[in-house]
């Protein structure tokens, strides 16, 4: 299997990269659209603010060619925002528009944003 990952410029490939590897696979990393538009799989992982990312797709003019996509593509973190229609973030944030919904902010529940951490998870 073709396994792609897409080099966004906001994401920590490595960690992707080696937790895709660990399942068996030698995943790509790249954003040739000879090579993105050839997988079977794409990653699209994504660290950081909405902004930031799109200010990086667009510099990297990857938006016409993430649009132009057809294969499963696994949004991770900040790459699953990035396929929605805008943001919330930041007094909001046009991003690629490929799912039809907004990314609402988070409701704080009286705790920090972000937050980074463990938390107990009750049934």
């Amino acid at each position: 299997m073709n396994v792609v990952i897409l080099d966004t410029g906001c994401a920590n490939l490595n960690s992707v990269k080696s937790a895709i590897a660990r399942h068996g696979y030698e995943p790509k990393v790249s954003r040739d659209p000879d090579v993105v538009l050839l997988a079977d799989k794409l990653f699209l992982p994504g660290v950081g603010t909405a902004q930031a990312a799109m200010d990086q797709v667009r510099e990297r003019e990857l938006f016409d060619l993430i649009k132009a996509c057809t294969q499963p593509v696994l949004g991770i973190c900040l790459g699953m925002q990035l396929l929605g229609r805008r943001s919330e973030e930041s007094n909001g944030v046009d991003l690629l528009g490929i799912i039809d919904e907004d990314v609402p902010k988070m409701t704080d529940f009286g705790l920090p944003l972000p937050h980074m951490g463990w938390n107990r998870v009750y049934p």
